[in-house]
């Protein structure tokens, strides 16, 4: 393999005395991150340094905008570059020079580039540093020796704790958990270089290797039960996660090892066990799918509309938190209601959620202030006439929707884009009711929509490039991970998640009781909630009450209909499929039992024995007809790419991250296991249409093909 070229540049400072301050700059725009040229640039650096003996200290610093962000990922898919100058050997002889080493952390320094500045003898940080180790966030571990620097620096708790986060801390904290030694007064890249080399001049011939330190917390008597306490809690926010387990064992290796050796052996063992398992894979692919999802087909890459001012149209739940999305961000926002209570009582619930994160401390007072005030209200549509674009959240009545969409047409300037929030109407039926039908668009908020971080924006027929350019854009502004999908019954998300709930319900009928059901979603494959739960957390009567205006409604065949008509309608009343006796924990009730072997009777399903219904069966059943039916949202061209797929239900329906979305699932399973198991319930009798076979996904087993990477 060819030598790489180095993006590390060594420099030297003059200091009194004659003699030197070596300086090396990582520069490898536009985060610095850990390509084999620059380990190989730190190490023939530090060679050089170290060959000049009027050399008295290292300083080790990132160009641009930070120190640097890590390992470059790209690196961890299969190539051979990630095992030329293994970033293991890069550190440990930044740690055996004999010589102070200062990092000097700007920016952030991440991953790897927390492994380096730990490597070094003293850390020094700008007031704007972080410093994060979020391995974890890719099914990995710190395999570079932080799951055994940062115990012997901080502490086996302090450690486990912001390892298993993932998330960085400030420049603040660090200095006082003491992973950094002072921060910096300077802001300027030449004032932050003469404070460092003041300090290390303070520390000539004083190395300080943290492999040669001990444990602090090593002597406490309880401190294993204190890192599985750690680990249980972690548990909480990472169900079915690989990672956490394996990190809490090499944490307790830098405590139990004789040798730090030993400890980084056990690192390298079990980094090496998560980088080939399927959960690394699946994160590692969410990685790239989350950045690729704002990526467009070129058709669309136009200047989009800058949004100044917003109009909402309805204050309830999804209004209000739309308006919290874009005062967030400080993008004025006024709501529009049908009369002066509906708007009262949005604008209340708006400053009750704000007040929460107050009490919390994620936001000050100054804050909230200032973003309610950014809210307001009116019952006049008139005062839509200087928006940039008017978001509809009212409920899914076509007729109502169309009314709203004219009245939008007379009043909103030319060019102002007309979104609606719709979760599967017809985006074209509604842009008929205007005149400017380029200028209509579906935005799908999930509620809550202030915390929800999908946005899927639906293309109708005429929709133009500049206004899927801006509602895109507008996404990521508000902080959302925007997708773009194409306009049929359902979009995406909902189409797919069609199949996936009528199998639970048909597994039900045919004697799976619904926990479990509701365990295999959970446990087996993952989900935050399992059908059931989340029809209860949704709300049974919310569409139940549409069809009984219809007169389409039927105790006698529906579980749902039955539920509604007994009074039961989810987490909102304290019993739904399940009893919520305390407003939240679901227990199971034999009434529930007692209705849906009643509906199947009235139906004449042959109930089977709930034995005889394994979890593999349930497994198949709910996740063969969902991933068939995102297979046909790329086939129809609905989904643009794969990934979108994935992140759509990754961020809009609880999939779990370490499973990588559905289609990465499949690809997990083998595409021809997925075929042969839709093609056996179909053998087996399953009529349903979501169980015919995607051409997509056929095409793709008689062609062999195992990844979906370039769909």
């Amino acid at each position: 393999m060819a030598a790489p070229v180095s993006t590390t540049h060594l420099t030297f400072v003059d200091v009194p005395g004659g003699q030197k301050v070596a300086v090396l700059t990582m520069d490898s725009p536009p985060v610095n991150s850990l390509s084999r040229g620059t380990r190989a640039g730190l190490v023939a650096g530090v060679e050089k340094a170290l060959a000049d003996k009027s050399v008295v200290g290292i300083i080790v610093r990132g160009a641009g905008r930070a120190f640097c962000a890590g390992a470059e990922i790209t690196e961890f898919a299969g190539t051979s570059s990630i095992k030329e100058e293994p970033l293991q050997d890069t550190i440990s002889r930044l740690e055996n020079c004999k010589i102070p080493v200062v990092a000097v952390v700007h920016g952030f320094a991440l991953g790897g580039g927390c492994e380096v500045a730990l490597g070094t003898h003293y850390r020094l940080a700008a007031a704007d540093a972080q410093f994060g180790l979020p391995e974890v966030n890719l099914g990995l571990l710190p395999g570079a020796g932080g799951t055994q620097r940062l115990p012997r620096l901080i502490g086996a708790v302090a450690s486990a704790e912001m390892i298993l986060s993932g998330n960085p801390i400030r420049a603040d904290k660090a200095l006082k958990l003491g992973v950094v030694d002072a921060i910096l007064k300077e802001k300027s890249e030449e004032g932050r270089l003469k404070e460092a080399v003041a300090f290390i001049l303070t520390k000539k011939g004083q190395p300080r290797p943290i492999a040669a330190m001990a444990v602090p917390d090593a002597g406490q008597p309880d401190l294993m039960s204190k890192l599985d306490a750690t680990y249980k809690a972690s548990m909480q926010r990472r169900r079915g996660e690989f990672a956490p387990g394996r990190i809490i064992d090499c944490v307790k290796a830098a405590v139990t090892c004789k040798t730090f050796k030993e400890g980084m052996d056990v690192e390298g063992r079990l980094f090496g066990q998560l980088l080939a398992s399927p959960e690394s894979r699946a994160m590692q692919h969410m990685f790239f799918a989350e950045r690729a999802a704002a990526k467009l087909p070129k058709e669309f890459n136009v200047e989009p509309v800058k949004i100044n001012k917003v109009g909402i149209i309805g204050s309830g739940t999804m209004g209000g938190g739309i308006a919290m999305c874009c005062a967030d961000v400080g993008i004025p926002a006024i709501l529009i209601d049908v009369s002066q209570e509906f708007l009262d009582r949005g604008l209340s619930v708006i400053k009750k959620n704000y007040s929460r994160s107050v009490e919390r401390k994620s936001i000050t007072q100054a804050q909230m202030d200032k973003r309610v005030s950014l809210i307001t209200g009116s019952l006049s549509y008139d005062d839509l006439k200087d928006v940039d674009i008017v978001i509809e959240a009212v409920f899914e009545d076509m007729k109502l929707k169309k009314s709203i969409f004219g009245r939008l047409d007379t009043v909103c300037k030319p060019g102002c884009i007309l979104a609606t929030n719709t979760s599967g109407l017809d985006i074209d039926e509604i842009a008929s009711a205007t005149k400017r039908p380029q200028d209509v668009v579906g935005a799908h908020f999930f509620s809550p929509a202030n915390v929800m971080k999908l946005l899927e924006n639906v293309k109708g027929k005429h929709s133009s490039p500049r206004t899927i350019s801006t509602v895109m854009d507008f996404g990521k502004r508000i902080g959302k991970v925007a997708i773009l999908v194409g306009n049929c019954p359902g979009f995406v998300g909902n189409r797919m998640l069609g199949p996936y709930t009528s199998e639970a319900n048909k597994l039900s009928l045919e004697g799976a009781p619904i926990e479990k059901i509701d365990a295999v979603a959970r446990n087996v494959i993952g989900m935050n909630q399992g059908p059931f739960g989340m029809n209860d957390l949704v709300g049974l009567d919310l569409f139940w009450r549409k069809r009984k205006s219809e007169g389409t409604s039927d105790a006698n065949k529906s579980v749902p209909d039955a539920l509604c008509e007994a009074g039961r309608y989810g987490q909102k009343n304290g019993k739904g499929y399940y009893l919520y006796k305390d407003g939240r924990t679901p227990e199971s009730d034999p009434v529930v039992t007692d209705i849906i072997a009643n509906v199947a009777n009235n139906l004449k399903i042959s109930r089977r024995s709930p034995d005889k219904i394994t979890e593999a069966e349930i497994f198949e059943r709910l996740m063969y007809p969902l991933i068939n039916e995102g297979f046909k949202c790329l086939e129809e061209k609905m989904a643009y790419k794969s990934s979108d797929v994935d992140v759509c239900y990754i961020f809009g329906y609880g999939f779990p991250r370490w499973r990588g979305g559905p289609l990465k699932l499949a690809e997990e399973i083998g595409f021809d296991t997925v075929l042969a198991g839709l093609n056996k319930y179909r053998r087996w009798g399953h009529k349903d249409q979501y169980w015919v076979p995607s051409k997509l996904l056929e095409k793709l087993v008689a062609e062999k093909k195992t990844s979906l990477a370039k769909l």
